[in-house]
């Protein structure tokens, strides 16, 4: 089935994720140091709650895409999902961000109530709505096609996250209340783009299967070889972007001695990054000039190497590291496009191969993935600040040992991840642009 999605259809489909990427721009960007230097939680006690946490609702993932795949409504398998928990999904932003003043065994209680509200509510949305680009469109092309538009309006969440959100905050006298009110109205807004999602988009792809038990389903998915592969370098990419853009706050104030203004610019023009890179990817694509396989690998290997290379440029090289951040970010972005696009197409892959489709259980697997990696890149975050006794009282005025903590945050890890991940996915064999 070959089906013309409007560009109506695709624009409200990405506000969806708009929606998510402010999600998850938030948790990235501002969550570790308003955690530490707002609400107060001792650096190891948060790296632990963002590993357990994150691990608990990784697996749920998987699960929640399960139930969507047996999801039986006129209104189609993934799409009530979002009428469902829109509201819930944009209350938890606000509870995360309310910070009551608490003890400190109250503080770590509700950290994790409220964190646990928080990454539940968000997958109970986005897992489903991943999986739904696969029954919007059974065409591989035209799923990158609409991923084009997609990411782009996603990458429009990071600058209101990096741009909108720090100067809003900036308005109030108290961080407390600038946090707790900020975060009320983007909790309202995430709600308002997951329902235009909801009531402009169109379920049209229908598999015929029969039901699957749990078991069947997670057998199927382990079985799905590209599904794996496309899995191990999610962890390893969000492993790099939560290290990256949640050590850049600490390495532009406390290695490089400016202030917010310059976080401020490397989020902002890394966002609009992200924006270009989906554009430049899809022309390189459709001219020929690079295989999706290629840019799997040269667009990791290559940011890999610019993140690296970091560690040889000078504290006060402000340009440079700017420039390096950028270039970076562009490598790193070129195959948004195309990593939410395998789901679909590993569900093709699964159906022609076990005649058993689960978008859903991909998607969740995969989400699984992105926020297994999140797991980790926040733990190390947590535990290699503690290792080295970051203190925010006196980080102003920190030890070489901790300026490097901040480079090995920020540049090393990161880039060694971004290579790691180029390696797995020279073995995805799903990249021609026909399967």
């Amino acid at each position: 089935m070959k089906s013309f999605i409007s560009f109506r259809e695709k624009f409200c489909y990405g506000l969806g994720d708009t929606s998510a990427n402010i999600f998850m721009g938030l948790t990235m960007m501002f969550l570790t140091v308003y955690y530490t230097d707002v609400f107060k939680l001792n650096p190891a006690a948060m790296g632990t709650l963002f590993l357990i946490t994150r691990i608990l609702d990784a697996v749920s993932d998987p699960l929640i895409g399960a139930s969507c795949d047996k999801t039986r409504s006129r209104l189609g398998r993934y799409r009530p999902w979002l009428l469902w928990f829109a509201v819930p999904y944009g209350l938890s932003c606000a509870a995360v961000f309310f910070s009551p003043d608490l003890s400190e065994s109250g503080r770590v209680i509700y950290a994790y109530i409220t964190y646990i509200f928080l990454v539940l509510s968000f997958s109970l949305v986005i897992v489903p709505y991943v999986s739904l680009l696969g029954a919007i469109s059974d065409n591989s092309d035209e799923r990158v096609e609409i991923n084009t538009i997609r990411f782009p309006l996603a990458k429009m969440a990071y600058i209101i996250c990096s741009f909108v959100v720090p100067s809003l905050i900036a308005m109030f006298d108290s961080e407390v209340i600038g946090y707790r009110v900020v975060m009320a109205g983007v909790g309202l807004l995430c709600t308002v783009l997951v329902l235009i999602c909801y009531f402009n988009t169109q379920e049209r792809v229908t598999v015929k299967t029969t039901d699957l038990t749990l078991k069947m389903q997670v057998s199927a998915l382990l079985r799905n070889d590209q599904a794996m592969i496309i899995f191990v370098a999610q962890i390893l990419i969000m492993i790099m972007n939560t290290l990256k853009f949640g050590a850049v706050v600490y390495f532009v104030k406390y290695a490089m001695g400016q202030d917010l203004k310059l976080v401020s610019l490397l989020l902002t023009g890394g966002s609009i990054m992200g924006i270009i890179a989906p554009f430049i990817a899809s022309n390189l694509l459709k001219k020929k000039i690079i295989s999706r396989h290629q840019l799997f690998f040269w667009s990791q290997f290559i940011g890999g190497g610019i993140m690296l290379s970091s560690w040889l440029v000078a504290n006060d090289a402000v340009i440079s590291h700017v420039c390096l951040f950028l270039l970076s970010t562009l490598c790193a972005e070129l195959i948004s496009i195309l990593i939410w696009a395998t789901i679909a197409d590993c569900a093709d892959y699964g159906y022609e191969k076990q005649r058993v489709r689960i978008d859903g259980m991909i998607g969740g697997g995969l989400l699984f993935a992105t926020k297994l990696g999140m797991a980790i890149g926040g733990a190390i975050m947590g535990y290699v600040l503690a290792y080295y006794n970051y203190d925010p009282t006196t980080a102003m005025n920190s030890t070489s040992s901790q300026i490097f903590s901040y480079r090995l945050l920020y540049g090393i890890i990161p880039g060694a991840c971004m290579i790691l991940a180029a390696f797995v996915l020279s073995n995805y064999k799903l990249a021609a642009n026909k399967h």
